[in-house]
C-alpha cells in the first residue's frame, strides 16, 4: 500500500473502537478514552515512507503532514494523557531488541518528551511533576515486564 493508504487503515482504528463502543454501549468517557489516545499524533513511519517517496520524484507534490495526524482531539484529561503514553510506549517497547532497564528508561523519557513538544498534553492540565511520575510508574512496569531471567542448564523453554 502506498503510505497515504496506510496511514489511512491506521488511523481508521480510533474511528472503528469509538463506533464499537457506542454499539456496546460502553460510557462516553470510555468514547472519549479511545478518540483521544491518539490526539494528533504524527504517523511518522508513513510521513517518512511518502517524504523519501516524494524525493525520488522530482515533479511529486509536497507531502501535507496533516494527511498523516491522528484527527483528535488531543487528550483532554490527566487520565487520557495516561492512557496515550501507556499505548505509545507499550507498543515502541514490543520493538526493542534488547529491552533492559536503561534502554526501557531511555525509550519512555524520549516517546513522552516528544509527545510534550508535539503539544500532545496541552489540552489535559497535566504538570511535569504528574508527567514525571507517569514515566516513572511506566519505567517501572515495563522493567519488571521485560527483566531478564536466568536460564538453568537443561531447563526447556516455557510458552
Amino acid at each position: 500500500l502506498l503510505p497515504a493508504m496506510s496511514t489511512l487503515v491506521i488511523i481508521a482504528h480510533v474511528k472503528d473502537g469509538a463506533d464499537l463502543a457506542r454499539q456496546h454501549n460502553l460510557p462516553n468517557i470510555i468514547i472519549d478514552f479511545i478518540q483521544q489516545h491518539h490526539g494528533t499524533t504524527l504517523v511518522e513511519y508513513f510521513y517518512r515512507r511518502a517524504n523519501e517517496q516524494r524525493g525520488a520524484d522530482p515533479g511529486a507534490a509536497i507531502v501535507d503532514e496533516g494527511s498523516y495526524r491522528y484527527p483528535g482531539p488531543k487528550p483532554q484529561t490527566r487520565e487520557a494523557a495516561v492512557l496515550m503514553l501507556a499505548d505509545t510506549v507499550e507498543s515502541a517497547a514490543r520493538s526493542l531488541v534488547d529491552p533492559g532497564p536503561a534502554r526501557i528508561e531511555s525509550l519512555v523519557e524520549e516517546l513522552a518528551m516528544r509527545k510534550l513538544m508535539d503539544g500532545q498534553f496541552d489540552e489535559c492540565g497535566i504538570t511535569l511533576k504528574e508527567l514525571r511520575t507517569i514515566q516513572d510508574s511506566l519505567i517501572k512496569s515495563l522493567t519488571a515486564v521485560y527483566h531478564g531471567r536466568i536460564k538453568y542448564p537443561g531447563q526447556q523453554a516455557s510458552a
